[in-house]
């Protein structure tokens, strides 16, 4: 452990371990350092804060025989707790701990990670040492986007080449990225109520953004031209049952739209591989590469922590980002980057992703069947990509409202843009739970 935290009152030298041990004793009382933590030792600590050992000794024997801390024969001293306080718990532990049925977005279903592969992989990468000792390329490293041209493609069509792909830690560090690219002076038009985190990204920038009224194929293009915005912000994960015939007919408009003038498409294809019931529809990206920015991660086919996503520029931006890319720093580990290739490149990560169909498939019928049971709830719709479902309840209140009255009752559950409605991921519950989850969710809404 490191002292620096202590500012002693040096000019009253015969009250420096008093100055110390209230240090020391203050940082417990407030859980700055935790029950269980060694000091340093006393030889250690007189050398990091310019004292005498017998400054730090006085110290820590005060600290011992005051409760804060003990001493361990052979071992050293060790904080034993905050005596002066009663230990408050941080807001997101007590609510961890009160949680029984989660059905936001935010975990996955441990029995669907691959946890063990992915710890092979990064400790295989570990012990590549060569790869190691080098910084990573910001644009991420060549081998993994490769291996997303190829994946990409043979999954939704996307048409890449490694050097127009963009490798970054989430959506919105990609984002910031095509920001600076793309400059101020433009209007983004966001698609069925928008993404939330990327409107402030765009507004953080200095760029217009607007939402769009939108039907079960998205944007309406009455509304685009509405709203003269020259920059569509596409979300295929908010569509429910996809018509690809109805669907076909919208995206040729949107294909005459983007070749007139300065305009472009951004679309986010937020797991747009994970349709089991209705036909997958390839990116939009496939028809007009040249007008479109297509973003794709992995953070729901893998772990959530595994914050890994890709950006393909058109070839326009691309030159624009080979001017700035010397100013740039990579946002993604590098050891996380390569085992994700050798994740792709073996072929697992297609055969995880029919893994997941297959469950994901059973966990929506499941959820679905469970919720018709209850006259309480109406209006079921499955958003498959985004692992939800959007369901109606009789409470005449803001989605909000119903998300907190959960919550004190131990659900988490994620809020619509729909007074009265509430949405409920899947991904992170067990098929096995979910009926008495629902069971319970009953009770808060009637």
């Amino acid at each position: 452990m490191l002292l620096n935290f202590a500012e002693l009152d040096l000019k009253n030298k015969g009250e420096l371990y008093h100055s110390l041990y209230k240090c020391i004793r203050d940082a417990a009382i407030n859980s700055d350092i935790k029950k269980g933590e060694k000091l340093p030792s006393i030889r250690e600590a007189a050398s990091q804060l310019g004292v005498s050992r017998t400054t730090v000794e006085n110290a820590y024997m005060r600290l011992c025989i005051e409760g804060f801390a003990e001493s361990r024969p052979q071992r050293g001293y060790y904080i034993t707790g905050n005596k002066g306080k009663t230990n408050i718990t941080p807001i997101k532990e007590t609510i961890e701990k009160n949680i029984k049925y989660d059905f936001s977005s935010r975990s996955v279903d441990t029995s669907v990670s691959d946890t063990l592969l992915w710890k092979r992989l990064v400790r295989r990468v570990l012990w590549d040492s060569g790869e190691l000792t080098s910084y990573g390329d910001c644009q991420g490293e060549y081998s993994l986007r490769c291996a997303i041209a190829d994946y990409s493609y043979k999954s939704r069509g996307v048409l890449a080449r490694p050097e127009n792909i963009v490798i970054g830690a989430g959506i919105g560090p990609l984002l910031n990225i095509l920001c600076g690219l793309i400059g101020r002076e433009h209007k983004v038009g966001f698609e069925n109520g928008g993404f939330q985190t990327a409107k402030s990204i765009f507004l953080d920038y200095g760029i217009e953004t607007c939402s769009l009224e939108s039907d079960s194929n998205g944007a309406k293009m009455q509304s685009i031209e509405k709203e003269t915005a020259d920059i569509l912000f596409l979300m295929p994960s908010k569509l429910s049952k996809i018509s690809p015939l109805s669907m076909a007919r919208r995206r040729n408009e949107f294909l005459d739209w983007v070749s007139k003038e300065d305009r472009l498409i951004i679309e986010d294809d937020y797991n747009g591989e994970l349709r089991y019931t209705a036909r997958a529809v390839p990116a939009f990206q496939g028809k007009e590469p040249q007008r479109t920015v297509y973003i794709g991660s992995f953070s729901k086919l893998l772990l959530p922590s595994v914050r890994i996503a890709y950006m393909v520029l058109p070839d326009f931006l691309k030159e624009a980002f080979e001017k700035r890319k010397e100013n740039l720093n990579g946002t993604c580990g590098k050891v996380e980057q390569l085992a994700l290739k050798e994740y792709i490149s073996s072929g697992e990560m297609e055969k995880h992703l029919r893994k997941l169909r297959r469950i994901y498939n059973l966990k929506s019928r499941i959820l679905c069947d469970e919720l018709k049971k209850y006259p309480c709830f109406k209006n079921i719709t499955l958003y498959e990509s985004s692992l939800l479902v959007e369901v109606e309840t009789n409470l005449k209140v803001e989605s909000g409202e119903i998300c907190k009255r959960a919550e004190e009752k131990g659900i988490l559950i994620m809020p619509s843009n729909k007074e009265g409605s509430i949405n409920l991921c899947f991904g992170g519950i067990e098929a096995k739970r979910i009926p008495e989850a629902i069971e319970f969710l009953v009770e808060t809404v009637n």
